[in-house]
C-alpha cells in the first residue's frame, strides 16, 4: 500500500495550528516613556488587548470575532493536514486551504484602515510600524493642555510566522499534484 504526503502542506498545517492556538500578538503599539505607558495595544486576529492609562478597554463583540478567526484558521489547518496526508487521493487537493494566507494578507490592511479611522475620529495618528510622537491638545475650562506621547509600533514575529504558514499553504496547493506523484512511502 502506498501513502503519499505533501510535505509543504504538512509544514503549513503545523504552522497554522501553532498560529491559531497562540495568543501572542501580531502587532503591538505602546505609548509612553519606559515602563510608564499611557496606552498599549496588542493585536492579533485571535486576541485583542487594549489598555489606556492602565485600565483595560473592552469591546464585547471582539471576543466573538476573534473566536471566528481562530476557528477559521483551525479548520484551514485541519483540512490542509488531511489533504497533505492523503496526497494520492483525487479529493486531497481541494482540502489544502488558502485561508491561512488570506488572514495574514488582510491583517495589515485592516490595521491600516482602522488606524486611519482612529486618526479621523480621535485626531491622533498612530504608526503602523515605527516610532512617532503623538501631539494632542485638550481644552478644559478655558485652559489649553498640550501633550506629547512617544509611540512605538511593530509587527511581531508571530505575524511573520503566520505569513510563512500562509505562503507554505499556497505553495503546497500549487505543487500538490507533482508532489503527490513524486513522494510515496510504502507500508
Amino acid at each position: 500500500m502506498f501513502f503519499k504526503f505533501n510535505l509543504l502542506g504538512l509544514a503549513s498545517s503545523f504552522l497554522l495550528f501553532y498560529t491559531a492556538l497562540s495568543n501572542n500578538p501580531w502587532w503591538t503599539v505602546y505609548g509612553g516613556v519606559g515602563d510608564e505607558r499611557t496606552f498599549s495595544a496588542e493585536v492579533s486576529p485571535f486576541n485583542i488587548s487594549v489598555e489606556v492609562l492602565g485600565k483595560p478597554a473592552t469591546v464585547p463583540i471582539l471576543f466573538y470575532l476573534n473566536m471566528a478567526a481562530r476557528l477559521s484558521i483551525l479548520l484551514a489547518a485541519a483540512t490542509t493536514l488531511s489533504g497533505s496526508l492523503v496526497a494520492n487521493k483525487p479529493r486531497s487537493k481541494p482540502l489544502i486551504s488558502l485561508r491561512g494566507l488570506m488572514l495574514p494578507l488582510l491583517f495589515p490592511i485592516g490595521l491600516y484602515v482602522t488606524l486611519n479611522l482612529a486618526s479621523s475620529y480621535a485626531n491622533v495618528s498612530l504608526p503602523l510600524i515605527g516610532r512617532s510622537t503623538i501631539k494632542y491638545t485638550i481644552n478644559y475650562g478655558g485652559l489649553r493642555i498640550d501633550t506629547e506621547t512617544a509611540v512605538e509600533a511593530a509587527l511581531t514575529q508571530e505575524y511573520w510566522i503566520a505569513l510563512t504558514a500562509g505562503i507554505l499553504s499556497a505553495l503546497a496547493k500549487s505543487v500538490h499534484d507533482r508532489t503527490a506523484a513524486d513522494q510515496h512511502f510504502e507500508w
